[in-house]
């Protein structure tokens, strides 16, 4: 809904933030979920639960990544280190973050349906392919994941979601829609982990495993895309009754690196998501190898990284809620400083203004600094552990890069209140009045 308040930005209670009452201009609040997304409630969250089938299979391999490292390490590519082996699964996490901006470009030109089957269709054959990688063939291996990975991209799960693409739906809630389908994250992830592990290294075998994993993601896939569509345009409407429809506005991608340059919030941000994706990826990708070689059965190793995934569904359900409620950063400052966290993009969202072409432009964007961190990060920690295995090292490389960027999110918290606090007190000044949604202070 457009759950919107009239409240000052600055810090402060609630009531403190009602005195500026009279320079405030009151926002329309009876918006419902048809007016956001036109073909109703059913259809919306048909593409939910679309979305979460094909998210249950499609970001499998990547967040199960920690299986196959172990796997490969100690029984499919023993000739290689555990450093060059990791390169399989950082160059996943790159692609699938750097070809996110032109996945969104297609579908903000309309290319829905087309994008999705052709990302499935790809995704599922590569998967496939997978399962004729011979032993110690590194280049094999490589080449079928990475375009698996590749393909996952053009799942376009996040940005069909309803929500405020054409500047008429409710971007505050983003956070919470976000926060429904990214669950399945780590819900599939414990399921496929302990599945995996069995297959790989019971009667089944490496080969096989991969191929029952193709065929249930074949069923999902068939399923999400059946269940999806993209929301038509929703209707315009108007602040004023004498006044038209605004029109729905395209950004540039120059025009908006040229407003992003000037903007240090921002700026402090994607420098902060870059630290954080150095280290991010550490715990999901090591933590069975390391269960292993601290002595624990390989049966109880199994469950390390299933449980470390399945935890996960509370650290992207309750801060993504707690974010729509008391602000973003005020949430996400708190998560990084304890454990890495799934608020990255609802933080952008936070950050950004401008139409919601502008936003989503921002959001791909941001996307591509954690990319070029992910892609060195899992190596820098494999060549830094070593051959013994020196796990106290890459624990203090991984905890460093959140200490790290938990500082950049302060200083952008700083300057994003100095930045705001100037704006309301300049427009206060001259006599505007200033719509404020509280779902954005941050």
């Amino acid at each position: 809904m457009h759950d919107h308040s009239t409240l000052d930005i600055s810090s402060g209670t609630e009531s403190e933030k009602h005195e500026v009452n009279s320079h405030v201009v009151p926002v329309d609040d009876t918006l419902d979920l048809e007016d956001i997304y036109v073909e109703g409630k059913s259809r919306a969250w048909s593409t939910v639960i679309g979305a979460c089938l094909i998210q249950f299979c499609a970001v499998g391999v990547l967040s199960s990544f920690g299986v196959f490292q172990e796997f490969f390490t100690t029984s499919w590519l023993t000739s290689q280190s555990a450093s060059t082996i990791s390169w399989i699964g950082s160059i996943q996490i790159f692609l699938e973050y750097v070809i996110s901006p032109l996945g969104g470009e297609l579908l903000d030109r309309g290319y829905f349906r087309i994008t999705v089957v052709t990302g499935c269709t790809l995704f599922l054959f590569c998967l496939f392919m997978l399962s004729f990688a011979a032993q110690n063939h590194y280049y094999q291996a490589v080449s079928f994941i990475l375009h698996a990975i590749f393909s996952h991209r053009w799942d376009p799960v996040d940005i069909i979601i309803p929500g405020d693409r054409d500047g008429t739906g409710d971007r505050a809630s983003v956070p919470a829609y976000i926060g429904r389908v990214n669950p399945t994250f780590s819900t599939q992830s414990g399921i496929r982990d302990v599945s995996l592990n069995y297959m790989f290294h019971g009667n089944i075998g490496f080969a096989w495993g991969v191929r029952i994993i193709s065929l249930v993601t074949l069923v999902f896939f068939v399923l999400g895309i059946l269940l999806m569509s993209m929301p038509k345009p929703a209707p315009q409407i108007s602040s004023s009754p004498a006044l038209p429809p605004a029109a729905a506005v395209r950004a540039s991608w120059t025009a908006v690196l040229k407003d992003a340059r000037d903007d240090w919030p921002y700026i402090l941000v994607l420098c902060q998501g870059f630290i954080m994706s150095l280290g991010t990826f550490v715990p999901p990708t090591y933590v069975q190898l390391f269960a292993e070689t601290h002595g624990t059965s390989k049966q109880a190793s199994f469950y390390a990284l299933a449980v470390l995934n399945f935890s996960g569904v509370f650290g992207r359900i309750i801060p993504n809620y707690l974010g729509d409620k008391f602000g973003v950063l005020n949430v996400y400052i708190p998560c990084l400083a304890t454990t890495a966290n799934g608020m990255y993009l609802p933080l952008i969202n936070s950050l950004s203004t401008g139409s919601a072409d502008h936003l989503w432009k921002r959001c791909g964007i941001s996307l591509i600094p954690p990319a070029i961190a992910a892609l060195i990060g899992l190596p820098i920690t494999g060549s830094i552990l070593g051959p013994n295995f020196i796990w106290w090292r890459g624990i203090l490389f991984a905890s460093m890069t959140m200490l790290v960027a938990t500082i950049l999110v302060i200083a952008a918290k700083i300057l994003f209140d100095r930045k705001n606090a100037l704006a309301l007190e300049k427009k206060l000044a001259i006599g505007q009045p200033q719509v404020v949604d509280v779902k954005h202070e941050i």
